[in-house]
């Protein structure tokens, strides 16, 4: 299911990153996506990021990771999200170990 929204997303906007990751038994584990408008716009932003976790309670058990950046008019503004099965160190050090090539790779100053 989540390959399809993944494939779905770069369809429909090219310029959007995901990655995923499962463990040995092919059991979900991290997934991380950046939309296009949040990628194309980066430039425009506050070089400040402020990130945070938020537990999932519904059937699909795990933990939102987000980070958000402000924009030049001062708005909150979304920039990645990540899906990981739990919050510990092992999904915010795959956060971070994504994130941080990421943000070097669009920043363009």
């Amino acid at each position: 299911m989540l390959s399809a929204f993944s494939d779905a997303l770069i369809r429909n906007n090219l310029v959007t990153y995901t990655t995923e990751e499962a463990d040995d038994d092919g059991q979900f584990k991290f997934y991380f996506m950046a939309l296009a408008a949040s990628i194309d716009a980066w430039n425009y932003y506050v070089p400040v990021t402020s990130v945070d976790g938020a537990v999932i309670k519904n059937k699909y058990l795990g933990t939102l990771i987000s980070a958000c950046t402000v924009d030049g008019n001062s708005q909150i503004v979304p920039l990645v999200f990540d899906v990981v099965d739990s919050e510990n160190d092992l999904s915010w050090a795959w956060f971070f170990e994504i994130l941080r090539p990421f943000l070097g790779n669009i920043m363009k100053w």
